[in-house]
């Protein structure tokens, strides 16, 4: 499945100079794959604790700079939802991070450091 019927050689065209360039190409074309769904399910592993099992959806999009409204929900909280906007090219990044990378089913810390605290541990801009 493909965004809005574009080719796999427009999609990476258009997602890799935000996405590590063609070098990571290969995680690239994995985390696309997962776009077009809307949804994701995973798990965040904790220490000495039962994992959370969480939801992940977002709104369609069509460009790396386009907004990608998200929502998460965690099994263990229903009614709780976590709204937040990120470019499509971040919740990609996100992906090439965590699961396409075999990080089982969870995203990478860098999502949950930026979820709670908003920001980066380097500070640098979304």
């Amino acid at each position: 499945m493909t965004l809005s019927g574009l080719s796999w050689e427009a999609q990476l065209a258009l997602f890799a100079p935000y996405c590590g360039g063609r070098e990571r190409e290969p995680l690239l074309r994995q985390a696309l794959v997962m776009l077009p769904s809307g949804e994701y399910a995973g798990e965040r592993t904790l220490v000495d604790a039962p994992a959370h099992r969480f939801f992940l959806h977002w709104d369609p999009v069509q460009a790396p700079l386009e907004p990608c409204r998200c929502v998460l929900r965690f099994e263990s909280r229903p009614g709780v939802d976590y709204r937040f906007e990120c470019p499509a090219h971040q919740l990609l990044s996100w992906f090439m991070e965590g699961p396409v990378q075999g990080r089982g089913n969870d995203l990478p810390d860098s999502f949950w450091q930026w979820l709670l605290l908003s920001r980066f541990a380097d500070d640098r801009p979304l």
